[in-house]
């Protein structure tokens, strides 16, 4: 587990101090994928480089297993940053190293046997699919080739915290969908904690359980991916899952923005509610997506026929949760 207490970053600069971190709260549990999204300037960047290390933290902790790493220098912080494997963008692979040669770096600089670093590097290579790949030059392989080699090294020390810094950034979308699959079968297979830092919205719905959305160097929200999504008034969950709807339609009183909040959810609750209530419904637009932890989805639909509270009501019972859009609020009285 990794938790990050009131974490503060500056920069002192000719104009004058500069923050860029602003007090971030972040814990990531074991065996779950955090992404941390949010637009160009919002510290991402200087937040992943200080989980990792690569910066010091002007003031605040990160914890690994209850152990404050911050508070460390020299061999000591190089020892306990084993615990954290880094993915980077462009996988930052050694060209004149082979794939095995990359992988087994790690282990070389801390004194592994020949014998035993055979072995692990031939245990990541087969993990991540590229076994047959070994001796070929980071040159020789495709742009996701060469981030699983990324992910492999990033494995070598069995790392407790794995940090993904854009890795799936300008990949096409065959080799960002393996390498979502790997990340998946690392938070299930290995019990890793995982933090993604994307500006790929597609990425976080496919493999995130939490989100945090940073903007000026705070978290402006966070949250379960499924309750951001469903929560009407969350500005990261109408990112995530954007609700692109129709007019409503004439003859009908007022429309409504429907969430799943289970993965148990009948497909035909739309026809429903007409044969078994005697609601009208119009759909108006929305999206539904398969999730590792259940089904994501929001609908706009047109309503008429029986009260906002009635419809409500009705669809909570089967695990949908109905909220009037705010355009007819006044309208409908609500």
């Amino acid at each position: 587990m990794i938790e990050i207490e009131n974490l503060h970053k500056h920069y002192d600069s000719a104009q004058g101090r500069v923050e860029v971190l602003k007090g971030i709260n972040l814990s990531v549990e074991s065996g779950s994928i955090t992404a941390v999204v949010g637009p160009s300037g919002a510290g991402k960047s200087t937040l992943s480089h200080c989980i990792s290390l690569l910066e010091k933290p002007s003031s605040g902790q990160i914890l690994i297993d209850g152990k404050n790493l911050t508070n460390l220098s020299g061999k000591k912080l190089r020892a306990e940053r084993r615990a954290i494997g880094t993915i980077f963008q462009n996988s930052a692979l050694l060209r004149r190293m082979t794939v095995a040669e990359n992988i087994a770096l790690p282990l070389r600089n801390l004194g592994v046997v020949h014998e035993e670093m055979t072995s692990r590097v031939a245990e990541l290579l087969e993990r991540v699919g590229l076994l047959d790949r070994a001796n070929s030059y980071p040159g020789q392989l495709s742009g996701g080739q060469r981030q699983r080699v990324g992910i492999a090294r990033a494995l070598a020390l069995r790392p407790r915290l794995l940090l993904s810094d854009e890795s799936t950034s300008g990949l096409d979308p065959e080799s960002t969908q393996q390498v979502l699959t790997l990340l998946e079968s690392l938070r299930t297979d290995l019990g890793l904690a995982i933090i993604l830092i994307t500006h790929e919205m597609d990425v976080v719905r496919h493999v995130a359980d939490n989100v945090a959305q940073l903007d000026g160097g705070r978290i402006a929200e966070y949250g379960k991916l499924h309750e951001l999504v469903a929560n009407p008034n969350s500005e990261a969950g109408s990112k995530l899952l954007p609700l692109r709807a129709e007019a409503l339609p004439a003859g009908f009183s007022y429309s409504m923005t429907v969430a799943y909040l289970n993965d148990r959810v009948d497909p035909a609750w739309i026809s429903r509610l007409g044969i078994e209530h005697g609601i009208r419904v119009a759909l108006l637009g929305g999206s539904v997506e398969a999730h590792h932890d259940g089904t994501l989805g929001r609908v706009s639909i047109g309503v008429d026929g029986a009260l906002p509270e009635q419809v409500t009501q009705i669809l909570a019972s089967w695990g949908l949760q109905a909220t009037v859009e705010e355009h007819v609020r006044e309208e409908v009285g609500v």
